[in-house]
This record gives C-alpha cells, structure tokens and sequence, in this order.
C-alpha cells in the first residue's frame, strides 16, 4: 500500500471504530481483513497521531501556579485545583476528590501506603474507586480520635483496605494517652506496636492533613485540656501535623504532650520517600506555610484560592 492511500485507510478504520462505533470484527469481515490486522493499524494509527486522545478530566489544575508553589517552598511537586473548575463543593471534599483520582491511576503494588486523618484524607478515601492491589499495605500513622467516623485514622485505614483488597495494620489506643509509660507500653510492648514501629520505617508513602491550632483534630476538647492548648500556643505553634506541632517558620516544637501522643515518630516520618499533604481553605494559610517552611512536604495538594495566598 502507498504511504498516502495507508494514512487514508488509517483514518477511515479509526473513524469506523471510535466515531461510528463498529467493532474490530465488523470492520475486518467489510474490509476483508483479520481482527489482528485492524487492531494493529488501530495501534498504528495512534503511533502516527491519526487517533489523537484528549480526556476531558472532571476538574483542573493551575498548571502556572503549581509551579510557583512547587519553586517558592521548594518542594517536589504542588497540584492546584482550579476552584472555579468544580462548583458546590467545599474544599476539603474537592481537595479529597481530586487527590483519590490521581491516587486510583498511580497506586503501585508492592507498596506501603501510611495514612493520616481529618476531613480531607477522610473524603479521599471516600471517593477512591475500589480495584484490586497487590501486596499492599496499609498503615495507621497515629492513634484514633474520639469519633468514630469517616475522618477517624482507625475507619480511613479500615476503609482504605476494603476498597484496594489490601492488607492493613492498625492503632487501636487514643492517640493520646494518659502518660509516657503507656505510650511507650503501647508502642514497644505489643505485638502491633512493634510491628508498626518496623512497618513505619518501610513505609513508602504518607497521605496526611494539616491541623490548626483552634480547630485542629488532635488538639480538640474531646481529647486535651484547654489549658494544654494554651501552653501549646504559648510555644509560637501555628498548627500540626498528626500530632507534630510547628511555628511560623516551620521548626518543630517540643510540647509537653509529645510523650503522651501514640504517633509515627518525627525522624521516621521525616524519612519516608513520598509525604503527600492535603491542605486548604483561608482559615489554614498559616499553618499550611508554616508545615511547607517545615520541609516535611514533598506533594502540596490544594486549592486555587489557598495557593493564591500562599
């Protein structure tokens, strides 16, 4: 066949195919060819861009202000999602929403995956599309709260092992305890405390939020003292990461509550490859700058509006 008359006949099989919606079989028996030999010009067609795919995603992403997050903080990777792209949806759901799509295409097997807690990891997980893995494992990285609901530690992993057919490891205490020997008992004592302890340092992921110091999770009435808040805002701390409490300039603070709290440690969490931090909303700025001057951040995933002020 000519080089001209095969971009012709290309064209005409793809335009059966996908526009007109007659089968690789169909196609062979009119055009006296095998079901082989239309799918490889099928597959030779899009090699030559005669079939040109465009997916139109259900959100979009500020490819220029990614990039500026990504170069002011120094960090691996920013997505910023388009606030105006998605309407009547707060942002934690729209945060969680986009982040379980990029989660669905790009879950490795073979993987160790340690999760957080809070709204936005809760409604991740939510939205994640249900496949089957391998071989993957999935991490408590703190103790639970007092709730048991969608945005509890405890119910994110239980959830996030139903829907990915994977293996789970959890922590049942409160994540805090009533003192440093029982945080120690539970961490180094038990069965599941030593096996989180070696699972934590293999750890190839961590999905996590970003708490404020007045409406943070682990800081809340359900679980400390108003006075431990005020001693905690007393150190300068703008807000924490599962327990890890940070001033403005992104230093990690020593509380009085550290030892009480059941929580991956800072230098192992420090030492996990991937640290992905869903993050938005005005009322965090100040925290989510203070956790990304942390270093603590590789993947930033947020809204349009936050990044703005960022």
């Amino acid at each position: 066949m000519r080089i001209g008359l095969e971009k012709y006949r290309l064209a005409m099989i793809s335009l059966m195919y996908f526009e007109n919606g007659i089968s690789q079989q169909e196609i062979a028996s009119k055009l006296n060819l095998s079901k082989m030999t239309v799918s490889r010009m099928l597959q030779k067609a899009k090699d030559s861009n005669i079939i040109q795919i465009n997916i139109q995603l259900p959100f979009k992403i500020d490819e220029k202000l990614s990039k500026k997050v990504t170069d002011q903080y120094g960090i691996e990777n920013a997505v910023v999602i388009k606030k105006e792209s998605t309407k009547n949806i707060n942002t934690a759901e729209l945060i969680g929403r986009v982040w379980a799509f990029y989660m669905g295409i790009s879950l490795k097997n073979d993987y160790i995956l340690g999760l957080g807690l809070g709204n936005t990891i809760g409604h991740t997980i939510r939205t994640l599309v249900p496949m089957n893995t391998k071989n993957v494992h999935i991490l408590q990285l703190m103790g639970g709260l007092a709730d048991v609901a969608y945005k509890n530690p405890f119910t994110i992993v239980q959830e996030t092992c139903r829907k990915l057919n994977a293996q789970g490891t959890y922590v049942t205490s409160s994540v805090i305890v009533e003192n440093k020997n029982v945080r120690d008992s539970i961490i180094n004592d038990t069965p599941v405390g030593r096996q989180l302890k070696d699972l934590w340092k293999n750890c190839n992921e961590a999905l996590f939020g970003i708490g404020t110091i007045e409406k943070g999770y682990i800081l809340s009435p359900k679980l400390v003292y108003p006075q431990d808040v005020e001693k905690i805002k007393a150190l300068g701390t703008v807000g924490d990461i599962m327990g890890h409490c940070f001033n403005a300039k992104g230093e990690f603070l020593k509380t009085h509550l550290k030892d009480r709290l059941v929580h991956i440690p800072l230098e192992t969490f420090m030492n996990i490859p991937k640290r992905v931090a869903l993050a938005g909303g005005v009322k965090k700025i100040d925290s989510i700058k203070g956790a990304l001057h942390s270093g603590i951040i590789t993947t930033l995933v947020t809204d349009s509006d936050t990044a703005e002020l960022l």
